[in-house]
């Protein structure tokens, strides 16, 4: 019985083994497919992110395209875009800045003051700055998990501001 015993024991312990190293296998093929995929989807938001802050500002300045509507300007000690508008002879100002991890918008009366956290956060971003490189030609810079994009847009209508 020992010696029967024994060689049935063999093909058991086989195919017990063979199964456990599928499943450590599997185990570990689906934790790298996670580790990926979360790498994928991370690159894929830093991206969006970048392309989305640098689309919006290019659009909210090419709906102000005035001369005379597009300024830059400090609040809080934070460099700001700030985009002038009238509508029914009242004068409305949309300011983007950056501010605790993200761009955020403003809008509001003509000099009206605010706190920066009254804004508006349009999107998540680890820096974002404005600056005026010429007459009517602005750089824009964000950065968003360790990648930056930049953006030189310029205010190229020649209309008088109502």
């Amino acid at each position: 019985m020992d010696k029967q015993n024994r060689q049935n024991q063999f093909p058991f312990i086989f195919i017990m083994l063979i199964y456990l190293i599928i499943v450590i296998l599997s185990v570990m093929i689906i934790s790298l497919g996670k580790n990926i995929y979360d790498s994928i989807n991370e690159e894929r938001n830093t991206n969006y992110n970048l392309r989305v802050s640098l689309s919006y500002i290019a659009n909210k300045i090419r709906q102000s395209d005035k001369r005379g509507a597009v300024e830059i300007r400090q609040v809080s000690g934070v460099n700001a875009l700030v985009l002038n508008e009238e509508f029914d002879e009242e004068k409305y100002q949309t300011w983007i800045y950056f501010y605790e991890d993200g761009i955020y918008e403003m809008y509001t009366d003509a000099g009206a003051a605010f706190e920066l956290s009254d804004g508006l956060k349009v999107v998540d971003a680890d820096a974002f700055s404005i600056e005026k490189v010429k007459d009517d030609l602005y750089r824009f810079y964000t950065s968003s998990n360790e990648r930056s994009a930049e953006m030189y847009l310029s205010v190229s209508s020649k209309a008088v501001k109502p």
